[in-house]
Parts: C-alpha cells; structure tokens; sequence
C-alpha cells in the first residue's frame, strides 16, 4: 500500500476524529481518497454524520428546560429504588 492509501481503519478513525476535532490537509486529502474508492467507509461516513446530526438536533431541543423528554424527579426516584432492590436480591 503506498503512503498516500490509507486502510479502512485508519479511515474509520478519521471519520470519526473529524466530527471532534478539524483534520490536517494531509489527512483530510488521504481520507477523501480513500473514501473515493472504498464504498463500505463511504456508508460508515454517512452513518457517522447522520449519527452527528441527530445528537445535534437533541442537543437543541432538549437542553431546555421545556423539554418533555426529560424523566420526572418521581420517575427517576422509582427507577432508582427499583434498581437498588434488584441489586440488594442478588
């Protein structure tokens, strides 16, 4: 493999790196590259982005206190007691 192909490995990190961080011209070159030939990192990319996009959209919509998604202060207790009574059966 030359030293401009990267494998599918180090593409699925810099897949997922980029939505954390900016990558270098290097390795952003290297990854466009190889996302033109390999169509299974082409489909890990896409999932990753809609991934991204979707804890995005939760992250706006839920981080109100508005919010109707968010378990109840009564909830989370029954939760929490149910969960210490099962363990406690163990």
């Amino acid at each position: 493999m030359s030293k401009r192909m990267i494998a599918c490995d180090e593409a699925s990190f810099l897949i997922s790196y980029r939505s954390e961080k900016k990558l270098g011209f290097k390795s952003r070159m290297q990854l466009k590259i190889h996302l033109l030939s390999c169509h299974l990192c082409r489909k890990y990319a896409s999932q990753i982005d809609q991934l991204n996009s979707a804890v995005d959209q939760y992250r706006e919509c839920c981080s109100s206190e508005t919010c109707h998604h968010h378990l109840p202060e009564d909830g989370k207790a029954a939760m929490d007691a149910i969960i210490i009574q099962k363990l406690n059966a163990k």
